[in-house]
């Protein structure tokens, strides 16, 4: 009997051994795939990192156009420039494996905030520049990424992940599923693809920023006053132009604060432009100097109505008066990003509300 449990207890160190060896066995072959996947990542190894950046990568919602492997390679070697890794733990079973790594990118979240800012910045000034909007191709997204990591500086960042292997024919092979994906770039990936990723707030400071650095012609695109300039006569062209100037010169913004149901969000603004009332102010005062003069007599109808006109003018090109409203807002985020809404309100407290009345009845009507 003696002989038996020691025979038996043999057999069980001996297979105890065995077992250990093997797991050590298997536990080196999962480590040997994960370094050599990742330091072929690390390495900028152009087929691996096709793997990870190509469309179905970076870019969900994008559309079904390619980019230039040269333009991937060339953002791979910029995004995984501080690229690094450390194997933690290893666990494996008879055909499934998993690792977990302590990786180390870019910070992704500050990169896809910055992205999705120059990206909503650009779909505005295609539109000013009298742009049909249209979706963006891969090549152009892959393009303002690049720009973003090369002329900014990014720290790095570091996470624990945990990489699923499979066993096949005696070989240990990482399963690239979307969420490893998305590890391997610092979540860039589910962050981008975020409808709320920027704020109502955020979206808005974007949209005024943008306004506030258009140039005349983009201004007038945008705002959709071509229409007045190619149709009204040459007096309400001057008009409308001295108007945008005096805007495009006094615009300022200032968001006080935001909320939103996920889905809707009212964003309140005090927008500052140029002083309407006080140039109404001074036209209403010049024009009667004028109009008790010998002068405006002798001018006649017509005369009198161009010499008010020129009034005009030299009023709104002379005033450096400004005024600020209190403007809400609304914004709809239809599971994108957040839109801004046309408003009324905004479009008074750009161009305030010219209603110019003369001193008598006849020039009024004028």
């Amino acid at each position: 009997m003696k002989l038996f449990r020691g025979v038996l207890l043999f057999f069980l160190l001996l297979l105890g051994i065995f077992l250990g060896i093997y797991a050590n066995s298997e536990k080196k072959q999962v480590k040997e795939a994960v370094v050599s996947e990742f330091n072929q990542l690390k390495n900028l190894d152009p087929d691996t990192v096709q793997q990870y950046l190509v469309s179905e990568g970076l870019f969900l919602d994008a559309s079904t156009s390619q980019a230039s492997s040269s333009t991937i390679e060339e953002v791979a070697s910029l995004f995984f420039k501080d690229f690094d890794y450390k194997i933690l733990t290893i666990r494996t079973g008879k055909t499934e494996a998993d690792c977990s790594v302590q990786i180390t990118t870019l910070d992704a979240h500050i990169l896809s905030k910055d992205y999705q800012k120059e990206y909503l910045t650009e779909a505005i000034l295609a539109t000013a520049n009298g742009q049909v909007p249209q979706d963006t191709s891969l090549e152009q997204r892959y393009l303002l990424l690049k720009d973003l990591i090369q002329n900014r500086t990014y720290q790095t960042v570091s996470n624990s992940c945990t990489i699923h292997l499979r066993k096949t024919e005696k070989e240990w092979q990482i399963q690239k599923d979307q969420n490893l994906k998305n590890e391997l770039v610092g979540g860039f990936i589910s962050a981008i693809a975020n409808p709320y990723l920027l704020t109502p707030a955020e979206t808005t400071d974007i949209y005024f920023h943008t306004l506030k650095n258009m140039d005349a012609s983009q201004m007038y695109n945008y705002l959709g006053l071509t229409g007045l300039l190619d149709n009204s006569d040459e007096n309400s062209q001057a008009v409308a132009a001295a108007l945008l100037d005096q805007m495009r010169a006094c615009l300022d913004y200032r968001i006080v604060d935001s909320q939103d149901n996920g889905s809707i969000a009212t964003v309140n603004t005090e927008i500052t432009s140029f002083s309407c009332t006080e140039i109404l102010s001074q036209y209403n005062k010049k024009t009667d100097e004028y109009l008790s003069t010998p002068e405006a007599l002798i001018d006649g109808p017509q005369g009198r109505l161009e010499k008010c006109n020129q009034i005009l003018l030299d009023c709104i090109t002379g005033n450096t008066a400004t005024q600020s409203q209190s403007i809400p807002l609304t914004l709809i985020n239809d599971g994108v990003s957040w839109k801004l809404q046309s408003n009324v309100q905004l479009g008074t407290a750009l161009f305030g509300d010219f209603n110019i009345s003369g001193s008598s009845e006849e020039d009024s009507s004028e």
